[in-house]
């Protein structure tokens, strides 16, 4: 048999060819790239085709390269394949040729590769699967004249573990469409999510400091961070308005340790909760790992009680997993004069928006993991001891379901509250901005007006905008920009009506 070692370079040819392939298929998969090495929030190009051209040359030369006969079949094979190997194979690079995080073994970063590949194959794999097998359908059409023909002798078991993979290929195939189908399908769990909490009628001051102080009791019962307890801020009296301000995930109120005050000195009253299973003083605690959306929603609606006693009007702002509070606070509280989600955590970066339901489902069905905000501070940066330097995937699930139950809902119906607003941060590599771009876009369709306020790449601020602790914060522009989303002050706030 002469076989492809007399032109080993269209092996390579072949690389490239589905190297380009890859590359629309990342495109159409809505895989987040940027940075040449080292990405931020998305992978590096570097390791994206260097992945690609190594997973592309091996399935080529395995499915076509061997026997000399580029076919349609062969190469779609080929590509299917080298789309299953590039989710993993990609992942691998990107982590060895980063700067090795302190306390982060090689072992353990290179397993956090496979489970993200796994994830990612999971949600979006059949898409990319398709995609490949069409780019590698369309190398074999560029490259069948190119071959020698010749006949066609190869060894039967060589043949035979050929087909063998190829029948793996397409099987993997088939059981990630078929599961990415079955988890779109099935039905979220909104038990607690879809019906509001509705006041038989609205505490008044004194009720209000009452209940604060019970929440307060019941947070000195747990192992909380001295600076993680739930803050009121207050004129004395009841306002005209009252911000109530939702923390991120896996932080807690010290996030607004300097925009409450702000507020408080622009005459509001406002009270930052602690969410439910954050701010404990063990950093590393699971304490996340139990808590659902609807305990979630529940501690929501009982800040917006709260704050119905400190003023005439509750604005309910919040950011990354306190915006997709925000947004259900949107959707489904009449008594809500407005809302501003900032960053609104309602899916991570890395999957696409049409494969949001699929990865809900997903996070709630496996068993919860540690992810680690940043391995290159495996604890957070030091001034930062009140947040927490990992979040459990299940509780990323629990967001992301809140953030499915709204879409859902402003499909069907208008939201309630009074005023809207939208923050999305457009060099946020954290969340997709799809999905708050879309809510957005059904509560016009409905014929509400919304402040959809769109930051550019080119402001660099951060996913967290509002903690002055974080690296690089910019919390005056951030601060300016929120305020510039609040509602207008009634006339006579602050002064006798």
């Amino acid at each position: 048999m002469t076989g492809s070692s007399e032109r080993p370079w269209l092996n390579l040819v072949g690389g490239l060819l589905l190297t380009v392939g890859g590359l629309i298929a990342a495109r159409a998969v809505e895989l987040p790239s940027g940075g040449l090495i080292e990405g931020t929030g998305g992978i590096p190009w570097v390791p994206l085709l260097l992945g690609l051209f190594l997973c592309g040359s091996f399935s080529w030369w395995l499915f076509v390269g061997r026997r000399q006969k580029p076919s349609l079949l062969r190469g779609a094979l080929a590509g299917i394949l080298c789309g299953i190997l590039a989710y993993p194979v990609v992942l691998l690079i990107a982590e060895l040729v980063r700067r090795p995080p302190p306390g982060i073994g090689i072992l353990r970063r290179l397993l956090t590769a496979l489970e993200v590949s796994a994830f990612a194959l999971a949600t979006t794999g059949f898409a990319a699967m398709f995609t490949m097998a069409i780019a590698g359908a369309v190398c074999a059409l560029i490259l069948r004249r190119v071959y020698p023909r010749r006949l066609r002798s190869v060894r039967e078991t060589a043949g035979r573990l050929i087909w063998g993979l190829a029948a793996a290929a397409g099987v993997v195939a088939l059981v990630l469409l078929a599961g990415f189908t079955w988890l779109t399908l099935l039905p979220l769990d909104k038990r607690g999510l879809t019906e509001p909490h509705v006041l038989a009628a609205p505490m008044n001051h004194e009720q209000a400091l009452a209940a604060y102080q019970a929440v307060l009791a019941e947070e000195a019962k747990l192992p909380l961070n001295p600076r993680c307890a739930s803050k009121l801020l207050t004129h004395g009296q009841r306002e005209a308005q009252t911000i109530v301000f939702l923390h991120g995930v896996t932080n807690c109120p010290a996030q607004a340790d300097e925009l409450a005050p702000k507020l408080l000195g622009l005459g509001y009253n406002v009270y930052v909760p602690r969410l439910p299973g954050h701010g404990m003083a063990d950093q590393m605690t699971d304490a996340l790992v139990p808590i659902t959306a609807e305990e979630y929603v529940a501690a929501t609606e009982a800040a917006i009680e709260i704050g119905h006693g400190l003023g005439d009007e509750v604005i309910v702002v919040g950011l990354s997993a306190g915006g997709a509070l925000t947004m259900w606070s949107a959707q489904y509280r009449a008594d809500v004069r407005s809302t501003v989600a900032m960053a609104a955590f309602l899916g991570p970066n890395l999957v696409p928006a049409w494969a949001n339901r699929a990865a809900t489902n997903l996070l709630l069905i496996l068993p919860s993991t540690m992810f680690t905000w940043n391995p290159l501070e495996p604890l957070g940066p030091p001034e930062m001891d009140y947040a927490y330097p990992r979040v459990p995937t299940r509780a990323l699930g629990q967001f992301m379901l809140i953030g499915e139950v709204v879409a859902d809902s402003a499909r069907a119906v208008p939201p309630l509250a009074q005023g809207l607003g939208v923050m999305v941060n457009e060099a946020d590599f954290a969340v997709n901005n799809a999905l708050a771009k879309n809510i957005a876009k059904d509560w016009e369709r409905h014929g509400r007006e919304v402040d959809l306020k769109i930051l550019p790449v080119s402001m660099r601020l951060l996913h967290d905008l509002i903690d002055p602790r974080q690296a690089d914060a910019n919390t005056e522009l951030a601060y300016s920009l929120l305020l510039e989303m609040l509602p207008p002050r009634p006339a006579c706030a602050g002064t006798p009506c």
